[in-house]
């Protein structure tokens, strides 16, 4: 049991180094064009379009993305060149993995839970049970218990990162 605990802590801090060296300096000037603009509409990037793919190896990867109102699962074409958490950022979703997320949340949601927990004690647990509850009545399903639950802690975690690294900068030429 030592070991699996020390596995698990070894990979989140790798996962945290990752988002936190690449990841998320990649998607500040997404992230900043989105929240000027505000879309959320999964086909106005095509982010699925290999085209646009520099190095000839694009893969598909199948992302679920969560908003109030639905559950829809997209089909991105992943690279080293086309990062999912890239495409994904571009919709007004955010990834709950940095590589290969399997799970993304909309921006609004995240801002509106960040919100939220200023103003109450934070509780993950209970606000992700209510959505799964909430969608659920809705006609949309998770196929697993308490993974939508962690995948959401991620993705608030990671994006709350992104906020912090622009504070006190001036990004106002990323949107460009």
């Amino acid at each position: 049991m030592k070991d699996k605990q020390s596995q698990h802590a070894l990979h989140k801090l790798a996962q945290a180094d990752r988002w936190n060296r690449e990841v998320l300096p990649s998607l500040i000037r997404p992230y900043m064009k989105v929240t000027r603009g505000r879309f959320s509409d999964l086909s106005a990037e095509e982010p699925h379009s290999p085209a646009v793919c520099r190095c000839g190896a694009p893969r598909p990867l199948r992302v679920l993305c969560v908003s109030m109102e639905r559950l829809e699962e997209v089909v991105l074409m992943v690279c080293p060149c086309r990062l999912a958490a890239i495409q994904l950022v571009k919709c007004s979703f955010f990834p709950c993995a940095p590589l290969f997320p399997t799970l993304a949340v909309s921006l609004d949601m995240l801002e509106f839970v960040a919100s939220l927990f200023l103003h109450m004690a934070p509780n993950e647990r209970a606000w992700a049970a209510t959505l799964v509850e909430y969608l659920k009545a809705r006609g949309y399903e998770f196929a697993t218990g308490d993974s939508f639950r962690r995948h959401f802690v991620n993705a608030l975690v990671a994006l709350s990162g992104a906020c912090l690294v622009g504070q006190g900068r001036d990004y106002s030429n990323c949107a460009g």
